[in-house]
């Protein structure tokens, strides 16, 4: 990972331990609750609720591992020499794109603040979703506000792994581009990096990865402008020569083993994926309970209220993160 400014404070802060759902092994499934109907007094029965709410599920799940694999093989035939065959190659390939953003870590990571405000004491939160993901939106959706407080008093350090797996139900390579946005945004703009991919996010914007309508760069750079990005910095953005890298970057990280979970039997890497300090966190976005932003600080090693107090470090410290 590339060597960022590290800041040292005057007084030693206050580390309030919290319980911690951290494990250093993936997970066995990050996807395994079904959403379970509870008991109603309509015309409509018990067991259709339940069907109908399995139904969906499976829906969903197979949008999420079939785009997935779509993507991987569509990948394959358009790429002029065959795809790495190991992580280490996909790694050694990766390094070898000339087009990146100069703030860009090792393993393809977007840093989602300045160099010069890196907190060696605070753990690092990487987070790895694709624009058209469906789980993504849910959870990026949830997470910004508490992730822009987090940021704001520097009690984490933020970087976004955009991959473009869905580029092919897209039609229009949407996921490259608006992850090519975001890696423009991270280099020249990192302060509104977490409010554009929160922007990108955003329920009424978002596409549907089923019913796919084209998004314009005009529509991408307005997200941005949204986010608080000058408009010399947005209408850049869209240009950005950062495709190759992007796409580099998300076959690297379909090969890492430590990204993998496991998916109703499939084991792989699925997005989105947290980890914390090279540790993947258990979050499942399919709850449907409202307690992913709960769950989220207490992987941190904080209690809510401790959110955005600049004096309180998250429990999970400043260990770098494995590469």
């Amino acid at each position: 990972m590339n060597n960022v400014g590290r800041h040292s404070r005057s007084r030693a802060p206050k580390k309030r331990k919290g319980p911690s759902l951290l494990t250093s092994t993936p997970p066995e499934s990050t996807y395994d609750d079904i959403p379970r109907a509870g008991h109603g007094s309509g015309a409509v029965s018990r067991t259709q609720i339940i069907i109908g709410s399995i139904a969906a599920f499976i829906v969903m799940v197979l949008i999420l591992v079939i785009g997935i694999s779509i993507g991987i093989n569509q990948s394959k035939k358009s790429s002029k020499q065959a795809l790495p065959e190991t992580q280490a190659q996909a790694y050694d390939e990766l390094q070898r794109v000339s087009d990146k953003p100069t703030n860009s870590t090792e393993t393809g990571g977007l840093p989602a603040y300045r160099q010069s405000e890196r907190n060696p004491d605070a753990p690092t939160v990487e987070i790895y979703e694709d624009f058209l993901c469906p789980y993504c939106g849910d959870l990026t959706r949830a997470l910004t506000p508490t992730l822009e407080k987090l940021q704001a008093a520097r009690q984490i350090n933020l970087e976004f792994h955009i991959v473009n797996l869905y580029d092919t139900p897209s039609t229009d390579r949407y996921s490259t581009r608006a992850a090519n946005a975001v890696a423009y945004v991270s280099e020249h703009d990192p302060n509104h990096a977490t409010a554009f991919v929160g922007a990108l996010f955003e329920k009424d914007f978002q596409p549907d990865a089923i019913h796919y309508k084209d998004v314009t760069n005009e529509q991408i750079a307005e997200q941005a402008a949204k986010a608080g990005v000058s408009q010399d910095v947005a209408e850049t953005a869209v240009k950005a020569p950062y495709s190759s890298f992007i796409s580099k970057a998300t076959v690297y990280t379909t090969k890492r083993k430590e990204l993998f979970t496991a998916l109703h039997g499939t084991k792989g890497f699925f997005p989105p994926t947290i980890r914390i300090n090279g540790k993947v966190s258990a979050l499942n976005t399919t709850d449907n309970d409202g307690k992913i932003v709960q769950r989220f600080i207490a992987n941190l090693g904080l209690k809510p209220m401790d959110v955005g107090n600049p004096d309180v470090l998250p429990a999970a410290g400043g260990e770098t993160p494995d590469e």
